[in-house]
This record gives C-alpha cells, sequence and structure tokens, in this order.
C-alpha cells in the first residue's frame, strides 16, 4: 500500500511562491478602510452551531485518534462559496465549501505552534475529487498562468468545470467531500459528509435571490435540526496519494454524525 506521499525536491518552492502570489494578490485589492477579505470561499452562506458525536459502534481497526473512543464535540460549521467576492449571486456556478471546527478537543496537535489547541478542523467540498492533479498544476492556478493551462492542461480545466457546475439547493442538504487524503493511522484516509436527507428534486431555487443558499438554510434550521454522517474512506493498495482528481474506489464507512442545531436554540 502506498502510504508515503511522493514529495517533489521543488515542493517547499512552489508553496512558498503560491504564498507569495496569494498575499499580493490581496495586497492589490485591498481597498483601504475595508474589511480584509478571503482570497477564496470568500462568501459565507452562514456559520451554524452543531454537535459532533464520536459513533460507540466504530469497528476496531477504525478507532484511530480522534475515533478512539466515543465522544462529543460542540462545533462550529462554516457553509461557503468559492467566489472571489462575498456579493456574488447564489446561482452562478462555483465550488461550495464547508468547515468544520470541533471545540474541546484534547490531545497535542501536529501543526508547529498550535500543539496545545483544543481545536479540530476538517475542510471538505461539494465534489469528490480536487480539480489541480498535481501541485504544480495549481501552483499555475493560484499565480494566474491560465493560458498555460489552456494550451498544455485542458484536464485541469475540465475538472474545475466539473467541480464548479452543480446545482445547489441548500447547502445542509449538500454531500460534501475531504478530496485530497489525510493520515488515518498507518494508513491513508478521505473523509465525507453525507446527509440524512436531500432537497426535493422538483425544487427550485429563486435564482435572482443573491443569498438564496442562505435563505434556505436558515428556514430549514428555524423548523428542524438537521443530520449528517460523518464517513471515513480507506484507501485500496492501487489508489494514489499524489493525484487528488483521481476518485477512489472504497465505500463510506461512518464513524460520526454532525448534528446542525436549530437557530435559537443553544450549544
Amino acid at each position: 500500500m502506498n502510504k508515503n506521499p511522493v514529495v517533489s525536491a521543488a515542493e517547499d518552492e512552489i508553496i512558498a511562491s503560491m504564498v507569495t502570489a496569494i498575499i499580493e494578490k490581496q495586497i492589490k485589492n485591498h481597498k483601504k478602510g475595508d474589511v480584509a477579505q478571503r482570497d477564496v470561499h470568500t462568501k459565507s452562506h452562514g456559520t451554524v452551531k452543531a454537535v459532533f458525536t464520536v459513533r460507540d459502534d466504530i469497528p476496531a481497526n477504525l478507532k484511530v485518534g480522534l475515533f478512539a473512543a466515543p465522544a462529543k464535540y460542540d462545533a462550529l460549521v462554516r457553509f461557503s462559496n468559492g467566489a472571489f467576492k462575498s456579493d456574488s449571486f447564489d446561482i452562478l456556478p462555483n465550488i461550495r465549501g464547508v468547515g468544520v471546527k470541533l471545540l474541546g478537543v484534547p490531545g497535542a496537535k501536529v501543526i508547529p505552534g498550535e500543539e496545545n489547541t483544543t481545536e479540530h478542523d476538517f475542510l471538505m467540498a461539494n465534489h469528490q475529487v480536487f480539480f489541480a492533479p498535481k501541485i504544480e498544476h495549481m501552483q499555475m492556478l493560484v499565480t494566474g498562468q491560465f493560458k498555460e493551462i489552456l494550451k498544455g492542461h485542458r484536464r485541469v480545466l475540465g475538472l474545475m468545470l466539473s467541480s464548479m457546475f452543480k446545482l445547489v439547493k441548500n447547502p445542509l442538504t449538500t454531500s460534501y467531500f475531504s478530496q485530497v487524503p489525510y493520515a488515518f493511522g498507518d494508513r491513508a484516509c478521505k473523509y465525507a459528509l453525507l446527509p440524512t436527507e436531500k432537497s426535493s428534486f422538483f425544487s427550485i431555487p429563486n435564482g435572482f435571490n443573491r443569498h438564496y443558499l442562505r435563505n434556505a438554510a436558515e428556514r430549514l434550521l428555524r423548523k428542524k435540526e438537521v443530520r449528517y454522517t460523518f464517513c471515513v474512506q480507506l484507501q485500496n493498495p492501487d489508489e494514489s496519494l499524489e493525484d487528488s482528481s483521481v476518485k477512489w474506489n472504497g465505500g463510506f464507512l461512518p464513524i460520526a454524525d454532525l448534528t446542525f442545531l436549530t437557530v435559537d436554540q443553544p450549544m
């Protein structure tokens, strides 16, 4: 099994170039007196209170790290639009994201300088694979080399379009995926956040409402709690860690539940 990723000799240099490009873009686009904006996923559909419950029926081989024992954690969950502007129309094609922040998680963390934090984060999007097969492709996108993408890397363009052109009716009835793999004990995994209910096939979003996704989520949470199943997908022996644009074939194994609280319900 391919447990360890192959790290390019130029990876640190590539990452540094992307960080520099993003910071330069942020400085260039920032208007004096305005609040600084995120580079991507600028638009928020809302931040929701939730409870993350590690299941008590997890198979022994999946009892790893955060999931080693049954537990409950308060959580804050941000739903987002991949658009660059916070006032973008929701009906326009784009990737939708979710950030899950667990609170009160004990144990040392792996990020340097944050070893003692009690937070644990998961980032996911509403497409199962990532649109940049290699870090070099991501560098080209971040640094604005779009002509080069069009000339020699049209698969990347196709992947981007397939991930963006999805009709999303409600952030709280949409499936989300980690897209890229993570360490899971001595194995590799991807995560998925799967809703227990879907939007009606016949429901039609109001595309003239700039913020219809925020409104749809709020309406649903004023009626009831919303439940998701948090799953892990284990890497098979022939599946790549390096190319995140290729879908893995293993099943999604439930290991936790995420319950979104109603609008007026305290954590």
